[in-house]
């Protein structure tokens, strides 16, 4: 029994008792800073670093904002082959900074297969919530072609207005760009027939609204969508007594 120098019989030391390592906690090594690790798991910083080199695992590097930017864009695990991490690493720094991942995989529902080639990939992403490179994928994955935006989304009474006037007047009318409707009169083979350009008196502009813009058109010799475009264009109202 060990004594103090005065004889007396000194209190027995406790047993240090090493806490085993799990294996959790061995994978979670090099996945964050030692210092954080050891808080997690109630060891001391030098015991945390003092196992880390045994396994031979290097330290983190520090996150860059050009890293950050990156999170959640694809799935935790091609980020860590991208940053040369580990998947763990990739995950809780995303978590840290609640940036959610968008591209968990999520199974196709039978409805929203149905879209796929019937509407532009876009709008199938906005409404089912896949991501659209995924609603790309999964479209040609079924053979199916892209959705014809320009021919899906065209009224009769707009196609009718195509090579009747100028593109950028045809634009204004129907409220589209003028691009899309020089795609459009192409894509149709509408030749782009413009009329001599009607030249209006304080009179005819006068009696616009007073009756339909076909009717007007008749009486002073032009088309109907000529009346309508010159009564868009001085923001007068279809009705002034009678209906369009």
């Amino acid at each position: 029994m060990n004594r103090d120098l005065n004889g007396n019989a000194l209190p027995k030391r406790k047993a240090f008792h090493r806490k085993a390592w799990s294996v959790e906690e061995e994978k979670l090594l090099g996945t964050k800073s030692d210092r954080v690790l050891a808080r997690q798991f109630g060891r001391t910083t030098t015991a945390v670093a003092a196992k880390r080199h045994g396994k031979h695992i290097k330290l983190i590097k520090a996150w860059r904002p050009e890293d950050d930017n990156v999170l959640g864009t694809r799935p935790d695990s091609q980020i860590a082959r991208l940053l040369k991490r580990k998947v763990e690493n990739v995950r809780w720094r995303r978590l840290k900074l609640g940036i959610p991942c968008r591209y968990v995989h999520r199974p196709w529902a039978g409805h929203e297969l149905d879209m796929l080639g019937v509407k532009p990939d876009h709008e199938v992403a906005s409404l089912t919530g896949h991501p659209l490179k995924a609603v790309r994928a999964k479209r040609q994955e079924l053979g199916r072609p892209q959705a014809d935006q320009i021919m899906d989304y065209w009224l009769p009474e707009e196609d009718a207005l195509l090579g009747t006037m100028p593109d950028a007047e045809v634009a204004k009318v129907i409220g589209r760009n003028q691009l899309a409707v020089l795609k459009r009169r192409r894509r149709l083979g509408i030749p782009n027939r413009v009329p001599a350009r009607f030249v209006w008196t304080q009179e005819q502009i006068a009696r616009i609204g007073t009756m339909s813009d076909r009717e007007l058109g008749d009486q002073i010799g032009c088309p109907g969508y000529v009346v309508t475009f010159k009564r868009r264009s001085l923001k007068i109202p279809a009705e002034r007594g009678r209906v369009n």
